[in-house]
């Protein structure tokens, strides 16, 4: 679940264990994996990341702050529904960008990060609600300062 949440997060040496069971031509292990999400409840993620530089090389990610909150809950094919409409209603507007990754998962991304440190990114995912809302008392302090700094920022 992790996976949906993070882009970039691999479990196996970085790799994704979805794309070695694919590889591997697991067609049972994927079907009994299908069968297993379809049956659990999703939610609509809100992620939002602010990514720090190193301290010893500003070029360099340091560390990522996060914020994960819950925004729905239903079945599956619901949260699927709502997310794809929000990424065509926004898409639309101009007020986000969707994309469907390597992971073959739709990310609706309302902010995307930046080339410079810090910068923040602000995205919804469906995934299995099995994550906990999770963001540190200090965060919106945090995410207002960066974004105010991103904005300030010449443009690269």
């Amino acid at each position: 679940m992790r996976h949906a949440l993070n882009p970039a997060q691999g479990l196996v040496g970085g790799r994704r264990l979805i794309d070695m069971l694919r590889e591997h031509q697991l067609d049972n292990v994927l079907d009994a994996f299908e069968a297993i999400l379809e049956s659990h409840e999703h939610a609509i993620y809100e992620i939002r990341r602010i990514l720090r530089p190193r301290k010893t090389d500003p070029t360099k990610l340091g560390n990522a702050a996060r914020s994960v909150r819950i925004r729905g809950r239903g079945p599956r094919a619901s949260m699927h529904n709502i997310l794809g409409r929000l990424a065509v209603d926004g898409a639309a507007q101009n007020k986000v960008r969707p994309d469907i990754g390597d992971d073959g998962i739709l990310r609706v991304y309302q902010h995307e990060r930046g080339p410079v440190f810090p910068t923040v990114e602000r995205y919804f995912v469906v995934a299995p609600a099995l994550a906990l809302p999770k963001e540190h008392a200090n965060f919106d302090r945090w995410w207002t300062e960066t974004f105010a700094a991103e904005a300030m920022q010449p443009a690269v």
